[in-house]
């Protein structure tokens, strides 16, 4: 009986060892992606030819039912460089060089806690909650570019679809009120870096989505950071939407403040959908990157007119797209106008 016992408890404890020993079981890892290339020709600011323009690989998954995390690469971006030049004598030379943080392939790195259906807390590097159409996934936008207040960033960041570092409570309230709102080191200024001064950033959108309509949102996004004028940045934008299996039409306004600097752009947008595979756009962009300058490129005002179609295949999540872009500076004599053609081939999985 003694012997019976011990050699039990040795059992035991043996097993125990097994188990507590044990490797944990692997993480079920979900991995997505975009890719989309493309051909300009024609366009009289730039040279014609292809580019790469993204590449995104996702990785995400569950840490627990209500923890969630990802992490996403941008292996199209290419790395440049923040400079600063001083005067020796009467020649200009460089003082300081460093990385552009917002050039790295890092993009989202965040964890995503959900309380409930409705509630969600994102902590970490993410979009921020500025405009609709940064807010739609690349795949999902009808033109080949975004409007030009969300894609042109020669004189400061764009206006929307850009990241930063920080947490924001995302949900919907009253099953009519999607509300994003959040504290970020800066408005997508330094993506992947330590805030560089002491102010941080409030940014939130709002959205109203009337249950009488399926279909129709409406509301608006901002942001704000106090401080110097080196630092001041202000941020409103307003924004309507009526989408429907055959059609959309989106109208966006977004004006900015950065330092001295004062921005301003619009764009109205129609799309139809006269087959699952077909789909036609139109868009009207004006957009004026320095209300205060008119004589070059990098502060010119820019009225475009984009007109293209999709063409969804039917066996895989891929299209091809050509959009016709009519670009004119009404205000400068400097930059030319002129009509260029882009056409792209992008594809998710």
């Amino acid at each position: 009986m003694l012997v019976t016992s011990v050699a039990a408890r040795l059992a035991a404890a043996q097993d125990t060892t097994v188990v507590a020993h044990a490797p944990p079981p692997p993480l079920p890892v979900q991995v997505h992606g975009f890719l989309e290339v493309y051909y300009r020709a024609g366009d009289p600011t730039t040279r014609d030819g292809y580019r790469l323009r993204k590449a995104d690989l996702k990785f995400s998954g569950d840490l627990s039912p209500e923890l969630r995390w990802r992490v996403t690469f941008d292996a199209a971006k290419v790395l440049s460089l923040n400079t600063t030049t001083t005067e020796v004598g009467d020649t200009a030379a460089l003082a300081a060089a460093a990385i552009d943080q917002r050039s790295r392939i890092l993009q989202d790195a965040a964890l995503t806690y959900q309380f409930n259906r409705d509630v969600n807390l994102d902590v970490g590097q993410q979009v921020v909650p500025l405009s609709l159409e940064g807010s739609i996934p690349t795949y999902e936008v009808e033109t080949i570019e975004r409007a030009n207040f969300i894609v042109e960033r020669s004189r400061a960041v764009g206006l929307g679809d850009v990241r930063d570092i920080g947490v924001s409570a995302n949900g919907k309230a009253f099953n009519m009120l999607e509300y994003h709102g959040g504290l970020f080191n800066e408005a997508g200024d330094d993506q992947g870096s330590t805030d560089p001064n002491n102010q941080k950033t409030v940014i939130g959108r709002l959205v109203l989505h009337p249950p009488i309509l399926p279909g129709l949102q409406f509301g608006g996004s901002g942001a704000f950071q106090g401080g110097p004028a080196k630092t001041h940045r202000e941020r409103a934008g307003a924004e309507a939407q009526y989408k429907a299996p055959l059609f959309t039409f989106r109208a966006e306004a977004m004006g900015a403040r950065d330092g001295l600097l004062r921005r301003f752009g619009w764009y109205g947008l129609g799309a139809v959908r006269p087959t699952k595979q077909l789909q036609l756009v139109a868009r009207y962009d004006a957009w004026d990157r320095d209300l205060s300058d008119n004589d070059a490129l990098a502060n010119a005002f820019e009225r475009s007119i984009v007109v293209g179609g999709s063409y969804a295949l039917a066996n895989a999540p891929a299209r091809f797209a050509i959009n016709v872009v009519r670009q004119e500076f009404p205000n400068t004599s400097t930059v030319p106008s002129g009509t260029f053609v882009l056409v792209a081939f992008e594809g998710a999985w």
